[in-house]
């Protein structure tokens, strides 16, 4: 089979294509390096700075732990917190854009599991490069420019790909070693949870009945200590409700976000922008179907339940060899895992916003499943098939993946400098990384940032923007802004500062409001949208407008006839 399809694609094109991976893989981290930030970010600071001090300040090694599984939100953050300690303990510093690489590395270690197990299954290296491109992209741009969300988010789905792949390995010590990583998901974020039930399905698959009880037991125990001690309810029991009062909605949500790997018009309105993406989940979930009546007749445990008629119709399609039945096993848990994880998002945070089901936040769910379902169409035929499937996924995926450098990158650009300015904010006026003023969470954020800042753990970086920022202000400045400045607002709680003409090439500028105790700064984007200027984070006062103008040559301050009262 395989030596017929290599005869269509000659030597020099096979290598070329194998080597298509590490380009990819080379760009996402060149990527990741140039447009991640040493900034802090809203839950960044109560999982990272916030962890660290008090586990540095707690007196004993059990209270020390407990700062380790204290829960954020409905989450305890585990493997996060490990990794922020190891870099503490090896550097005695912090450093939020090495801590986000570390987290992306994840991904890597991701690609590297579910590749080698389709090349343990006589996969050819070649045919593997489009799961390079499902999982390389940057669909999950927010996950990968935020640091925790990289070290959790991202590291959970890998912890669960790592426990079901040594779970299915039917030895002894692989299996404990699956437990282990198990309970290392499950206090790393609630989603770890799911690999319980998935590993449970994958167990019962392989009818190892022993195991089963084991796993059971374990996940019984480690969910109990989960959520031991602590109030989690965040009012989810009315998720229900929504479900019931739009059905058809949710029903297609799951679909949309099944195939949010093809989010490619991610800048059209919704309605246009989730047809794609949803076109393409009832396509992957029918494949998982068929996929899945096949395997599961031949399951001693799973099989009963299949009809036979059905199981005859089914069960040749993915030439099911005795031998696969370790990979069949690994590759139903691991469907399992992200279909049970994206019907809980579903389910629980649509209720909040519909659009949520395409949120950079979840889209390596999609990615892995589309992968797996990739791996699992190129194994089901031979010949010139396999290679009309192998042609039509390549060019698919690389759409796929350019489309995310043109649709997400200039948003990850944008939002590196946007976060930048608050900073500055957050340096200058004790508010801005994420926190609204008159809040708890304003005097917890700047109380760590002062904290870690005399501990010499961690200080906002210096300069934030250009070494002119110390002095800036608008008394002093003589310029008066040649494009027109205006102020509105965007919605009660923001103010949507805009300018007529967008910056010149090389050219970054920033609106500036001042009063007479306060000075802020807000980006203004390179698309000539306007400058937003959150109302929470800005003290009450009377403001003038001006802009900052920052290039290589220097920097401007412009005086504009605007004033706005921040009550």
């Amino acid at each position: 089979m395989n030596n017929s399809l290599e005869k269509e694609i000659p030597l020099p094109v096979r290598y070329l294509l194998g080597l298509l991976p590490l380009g990819v893989i080379v760009i996402f981290y060149y990527l990741c390096i140039r447009y991640s930030i040493n900034i802090p970010w809203f839950d960044d600071i109560e999982n990272i700075p916030y962890f660290l001090v008090n586990w540095i300040e707690a007196p004993s090694l059990i209270e020390k732990w407990q700062t380790i599984i204290f829960p954020n939100n409905e989450h305890r953050v585990l493997a996060a917190r490990l990794i922020v300690l190891g870099q503490y303990l090896v550097t005695n510093k912090l450093n939020f854009k090495n801590l986000a690489f570390c987290g992306n590395l994840s991904v890597l270690v991701l690609f590297g599991f579910i590749t080698y197990s389709y090349l343990r299954q006589s996969g050819k290296w070649f045919l593997a490069v489009p799961i390079a491109f499902f999982i390389f992209n940057f669909q999950s741009y927010a996950g990968t420019f935020m640091t925790i969300m990289s070290l959790q988010y991202q590291m959970v789905i890998l912890l669960s790909v790592a426990s079901l792949y040594f779970l299915a390995k039917r030895r002894t010590w692989p299996f404990f070693l699956a437990i282990f990583l198990a309970y290392v998901d499950t206090f790393s974020m609630g989603n770890g949870m799911m690999v319980w039930p998935s590993g449970l399905v994958l167990l019962l698959f392989q009818a190892r009945w022993r195991d089963t009880f084991i796993w059971s037991v374990s996940g019984v125990a480690a969910i109990y200590l989960y959520f031991h001690g602590y109030d989690f309810v965040q009012g989810n029991d009315k998720a229900f409700d929504y479900i019931l009062q739009y059905p058809f909605r949710t029903f297609i949500a799951f679909f949309t976000m099944l195939g949010g790997d093809f989010d490619v018009i991610a800048n059209a309105g919704f309605s246009k922008r989730m047809i794609i993406p949803t076109l393409a989940g009832f396509g992957l979930f029918t494949v998982f179907v068929i996929w899945l009546i096949g395997i599961l007749s031949t399951s001693p445990f799973w099989g009963r339940w299949i009809p036979e008629n059905l199981a005859k119709r089914f069960n040749n399609l993915p030439k099911l060899q005795n031998d696969n039945n370790r990979w069949n096993a690994f590759w139903l848990g691991t469907l399992v895992y992200v279909l049970i994880s994206m019907i809980l998002v579903v389910v629980f945070r649509t209720r909040f916003d519909p659009h949520i089901i395409l949120w950079s936040t979840y889209k390596m769910y999609p990615a892995v499943m589309t992968s797996v379902i990739y791996i699992l169409v190129i194994q089901s035929f031979t010949g010139r098939i396999k290679l009309l499937a192998f042609g039509s996924s390549l060019v698919v995926s690389i759409i796929v993946w350019a489309s995310t450098l043109f649709n997400y990158i200039p948003i990850v650009e944008e939002t590196a400098v946007a976060r930048t300015a608050f900073a500055f904010n957050q340096k200058r006026n004790g508010i801005g990384l994420g926190a609204t003023k008159n809040n708890p969470f304003e005097t917890m954020l700047a109380t760590t940032l002062l904290k870690v800042d005399k501990m010499r753990i961690y200080s906002l970086p210096k300069p934030l923007i250009h070494a002119d920022e110390d002095k800036l202000t608008l008394k002093d400045s003589a310029l008066t802004a040649s494009t027109k400045v205006t102020v509105n607002e965007l919605s009660p709680d923001v103010l949507s500062i805009t300018q007529e003409k967008s910056a010149a090439a090389g050219e970054r500028n920033y609106a500036i409001l001042e009063s007479k105790d306060n000075l802020y700064l807000f980006s203004f984007p390179l698309n000539n949208s306007g400058a937003i200027g959150p109302k929470g984070t800005i003290r009450a006062g009377e403001y003038e407008v001006g802009v900052w103008t920052v290039s290589k040559e220097g920097t401007k301050i412009f005086k504009t006839d605007q004033k706005v009262i921040i009550q």
